[in-house]
């Protein structure tokens, strides 16, 4: 792909993940005239603001069409925010603006909801270090990465108040949102089953990563005391 292939292809996939009266509307305003217009970027419940991939995004979207895109963010990243309350003001043509919707929502509201539902996690146990393991749980990378950057934004704003929160996650893709070099965690389930006991399974990993944490899965066989304090 060349350097000037991409807008192009950027183009492309707004066009095609818009819902279409912005596509629509956006040819109207082209041909009855432009007007500069502000959005106010709201959620219907509380959340904690969690803008940057929004951010990023328009940045992206605003170079490749040559405009200037102007985002007043009411809350930073990690305040809280109430019902309704406006987490940020964009400002720029509505010809460049109006496609832009649909996607932009996709990148603030679902990370900023799970932000808070990882702030109150953290809170309700500040005593409890957390592990992310967003990954298994997401419908593709996009999602994936958005989820594990929405925790580390409510884990972050619970640790300002006292809580241990969010250590890191599961896989090497995002540590990067918790500053971790590379993801963490131990064993699934299938390795127990594989080695034939709960017992088997830690031996099995100690001998392979005889210098590595481990946390062993007790709940394979439901026999969770025994072979709990087998191992």
């Amino acid at each position: 792909m060349t350097m000037d292939s991409k807008p192009d292809v950027l183009a492309a996939d707004i066009a095609a993940r818009t819902d279409s009266y912005f596509n629509r509307t956006r040819k109207i305003v082209a041909r009855f005239g432009d007007q500069h217009v502000t959005y106010a970027v709201f959620m219907r419940r509380p959340v904690i603001s969690a803008p940057k991939l929004m951010v990023e995004w328009l940045a992206t979207a605003a170079a490749s069409r040559g405009t200037q895109i102007g985002i007043d963010l009411m809350y930073p990243e990690g305040e809280w925010a109430g019902a309704g309350e406006p987490l940020a003001y964009i400002t720029g043509s509505l010809v460049q603006l109006s496609d832009l919707e649909t996607i932009l929502l996709q990148k603030i509201g679902p990370a900023s909801v799970a932000a808070l539902n990882a702030y109150q996690m953290c809170l309700a146990l500040p005593g409890v270090a957390f592990l992310a393991m967003e990954a298994r749980h997401c419908a593709g990378a996009e999602m994936q990465d958005m989820m594990a950057y929405a925790a580390s934004v409510g884990s972050n704003a619970a640790k300002r108040e006292g809580a241990k929160g969010f250590v890191g996650n599961a896989n090497d893709g995002t540590a990067h949102w918790f500053d971790a070099p590379h993801g963490f965690g131990t064993m699934p389930h299938s390795l127990i089953g594989y080695a034939g006991s709960t017992l088997r399974a830690a031996e099995m990993f100690r001998e392979t990563f005889p210098d590595e944490p481990m946390t062993v899965l007790a709940d394979y066989f439901g026999r969770e005391v025994t072979d709990a304090l087998a191992v």
